[in-house]
Formats: C-alpha cells, sequence, structure tokens
C-alpha cells in the first residue's frame, strides 16, 4: 500500500489524518500475505472472510485511499493559496486606514464608516481546528469557513464603495489605491472559489473510502479483524504466526 506521497508536498493537517486511513488499509494486505502463507490450514465457513474475498476488500479500499491521496493536493494547494491572500488583509487595512485618515475633507463620519468596514474585515474568527473524519461534519465546517471568507470579501466590497464615494480620496501610492482593492477583492473571489471547487470532489472521496473501510456492513476493519478471530480458533496462541498476525491492528478511524 502506497503511502500518501501525492500530499507530502502540502504538509497540511489534513494529510496527517490520512495517515490512519491508510494504516489500515496496509495492514489488511499484510494480514492478507499471512494468511496467504497459511495455506489450507485458513478455511472460515463463512466466505466474507476468504482470502480472496479479503483482497478485493483491500484491492477496493487501496483504489478509494488513492483517490483521496490525489484529491488532497489541489484542495490543500487552494487553502494555502487563499490564506496567502487573506492573512497580510490585516497589515494591509491598517495601513490603508492612515492613508484614508489624510485625505482632505474626510469627517469623521467617513472615518468612523470607514472603521466599520475595517474591524468586519479584521475580526473574522478561525475556523475551529478540531480533527473530524466525518464528511458531514467537514461538509459543516467547510460551508461554516466559506461564508466566513464570503462575508470578508462582501465587506472588501463595502470598504471599496466607501473609497470611490469619498471625493478627495485619490493616493498617488498604487498600494492605497481603489484600483489595487478592486484587484484585491477579485482575487480574494477567486481563492475562495478555488477551495470549494476543490474541496467538494475530495470530501466525496473521503465518503467513499470511509464506507469501505468503516461504514459498509462489510467493512475493511470488521471484516479483517474477524478474520484476527477466525486465526485465532486455528493457531496455537504461543505460535510465531499467530503472534504475528495478532500485531496487526485495525482501528476505527471513523464516528459517525
Amino acid at each position: 500500500m502506497k503511502t500518501n506521497s501525492s500530499t507530502n508536498t502540502t504538509k497540511s493537517k489534513s494529510s496527517v489524518s490520512e495517515v490512519g486511513h491508510a494504516k489500515n488499509i496496509a495492514n489488511l494486505n499484510l494480514l492478507n500475505t499471512n494468511i496467504a502463507a497459511l495455506g489450507a490450514v485458513y478455511n472460515p465457513s463463512n466466505p466474507k472472510l476468504a482470502l480472496a474475498n479479503l483482497q478485493a476488500v483491500y484491492a477496493e479500499a487501496y483504489a478509494k485511499q488513492e483517490s483521496v491521496n490525489k484529491l488532497l493536493a489541489p484542495y490543500s494547494l487552494a487553502v494555502d493559496e487563499r490564506e496567502a491572500v487573506f492573512k497580510p488583509l490585516s497589515s494591509e487595512l491598517t495601513k490603508l486606514r492612515k492613508a484614508y485618515k489624510t485625505t482632505q475633507g474626510v469627517t469623521s463620519a467617513d472615518l468612523e464608516n470607514f472603521m466599520t468596514a475595517f474591524r468586519k474585515l479584521k475580526g473574522v474568527k478561525k475556523t475551529p481546528t478540531k480533527k473530524t473524519n466525518n464528511p458531514d461534519e467537514e461538509q459543516i465546517r467547510h460551508s461554516t469557513s466559506q461564508m466566513s471568507y464570503d462575508q470578508r470579501t462582501n465587506n472588501m466590497d463595502a470598504l471599496i464603495s466607501i473609497l470611490e464615494n469619498t471625493p478627495n480620496y485619490a493616493p498617488n501610492e498604487p498600494e492605497y489605491q481603489i484600483a489595487t482593492y478592486l484587484a484585491k477583492k477579485e482575487n480574494m473571489l477567486q481563492k475562495t472559489q478555488a477551495v470549494a471547487n476543490t474541496f467538494i470532489p475530495l470530501n466525496s472521496a473521503r465518503d467513499a473510502r470511509n464506507k469501505t473501510v468503516y461504514k459498509n456492513e462489510d467493512n475493511l476493519v470488521d471484516l479483517a479483524n474477524n478474520a484476527k478471530d477466525y486465526i485465532a480458533t486455528i493457531l496455537v496462541a504461543k505460535s510465531v504466526q499467530y503472534k504475528a498476525i495478532a500485531k496487526i491492528k485495525f482501528k476505527k478511524q471513523y464516528n459517525e
């Protein structure tokens, strides 16, 4: 079983969370190898525990994990690129406030309107980072995060409108000009949409993987543990073969 080579370049927290799933799948391959070495001794009455079926389950799970791996990298990249756009805004807006404040004719009421949009743009709380393997929870978390970024972009629109409607606001420095902030807003929109576009297929792939490994009636973890239970009935507990198989662990990584 390959590990998450496609996610290593991003070094994201999401890539770390995929390790447990890959380990379960790799361990089934290891269990199957040990079962094959047992030969005719391994002969369960339950056809679902037959080596051929376990190998088929492994192949399906492996393919679905590979699909997750391939989709994780572009999603992580999109998230990183969005963060790169939004993160500098706080310091940039602080300097913009000073440029606006020094504009001829700006009143205290104008400045207060500016500060209202300014505070909204800077005051967004971070999305909770608690790990989850539940695609439904991940969808809710993504929607909440997406909404917060959409709100910031909307607040940027309000800030730009204030600049546009301030008669004497015409700074010579490009970094404070309205055109610069219009470009920033467009970039914010694009980066936020890119996260949404890459999240949807990734979350679907995770759900498909989780069904095979954890959720289906004949899921990988349950079948593997049942196969281990059967092996305990045909091997001596102190034997080298049994001890090797007993060390192969399968854990539930998904909680509904």
